[in-house]
């Protein structure tokens, strides 16, 4: 939402798509969509197709709120843990979490269904993740942000805004409009925030406030040296094969 620039401007020349983060990864990769918020996962498994627009993301330092682990166990007596689909990063984040910093094993399932959620050991993101926690049914909340705060001192990038990089190539003076329209969106949308949100799939305006003034939307060192440690990480389990190069428009 604060970076949804139609809340204050109508583009006729740009084509508005929602999904979530695993769609709209797709869809960049395929050059479906020219720029996309796309999972920081989607970046380093593909880095060479995408180039980055710089001071923009969606980060956390210690907690989201919206990844979370959910369980009626603590999570040293988990054996399994069902992964939502929706998001590449929150899934491999698990992993690096659970091996690196658990120093333990686990099997992985993908979540198909909620039915009996209760009595699994779920990674859910989005406005499930916050629905499920707020009705307080899981004795459990692990929230993957704060987990790797706690153990980097550093913000987690869950999101970045990247584009195609044949696209901008061809489009430059375009692409920085683009981003220029979404820095004005950010700082418009928090200005009237208290007039633009409002409750949504059983959360609470109040609570929605919170949240979103609860996340980081910057990208400076720190988040860089948090996306290579990621990086690093995800090659040492072999869930990645190499070192991503982190380019920016320019």
């Amino acid at each position: 939402m604060p970076f949804d620039f139609e809340l204050f401007e109508k583009k006729e020349n740009i084509k508005k798509i929602y999904g979530s983060p695993a769609k709209i990864n797709r869809l960049l990769y395929s050059s479906k969509v020219d720029i996309g918020l796309i999972s920081s996962a989607e970046y380093i498994q593909n880095f060479n197709k995408y180039l980055i627009l710089p001071d923009l993301s969606i980060s956390s330092f210690k907690k989201v709120h919206s990844v979370v682990i959910l369980s009626n166990k603590p999570l040293n007596d988990v054996d399994i843990i069902y992964l939502t689909k929706k998001s590449k990063t929150s899934r491999l984040l698990t992993k690096i979490l659970i091996k690196e910093f658990l120093k333990k094993d686990v099997i992985y399932k993908n979540l198909e269904n909620y039915s009996d959620l209760e009595k699994k050991t779920v990674l859910l993101i989005g406005d499930n993740a916050i629905r499920f926690s707020l009705d307080k049914k899981f004795k459990y909340i692990y929230d993957l942000s704060e987990l790797w705060y706690r153990e980097t001192g550093l913000p987690f990038v869950f999101a970045l805004w990247c584009v195609n990089a044949d696209f901008y190539n061809k489009n430059r003076y375009e692409v920085k409009q683009f981003f220029n329209l979404l820095k004005l969106t950010k700082e418009k949308f928090f200005n009237q925030i208290d007039e633009l949100i409002k409750p949504f799939n059983n959360i609470p305006k109040d609570y929605i406030k919170f949240y979103l003034q609860s996340l980081d939307y910057g990208l400076d060192e720190k988040h860089l040296e948090s996306l290579k440690l990621f990086n690093e990480y995800l090659i040492k389990h072999s869930l990645v094969k190499e070192k991503a190069d982190f380019k920016f428009i320019k």
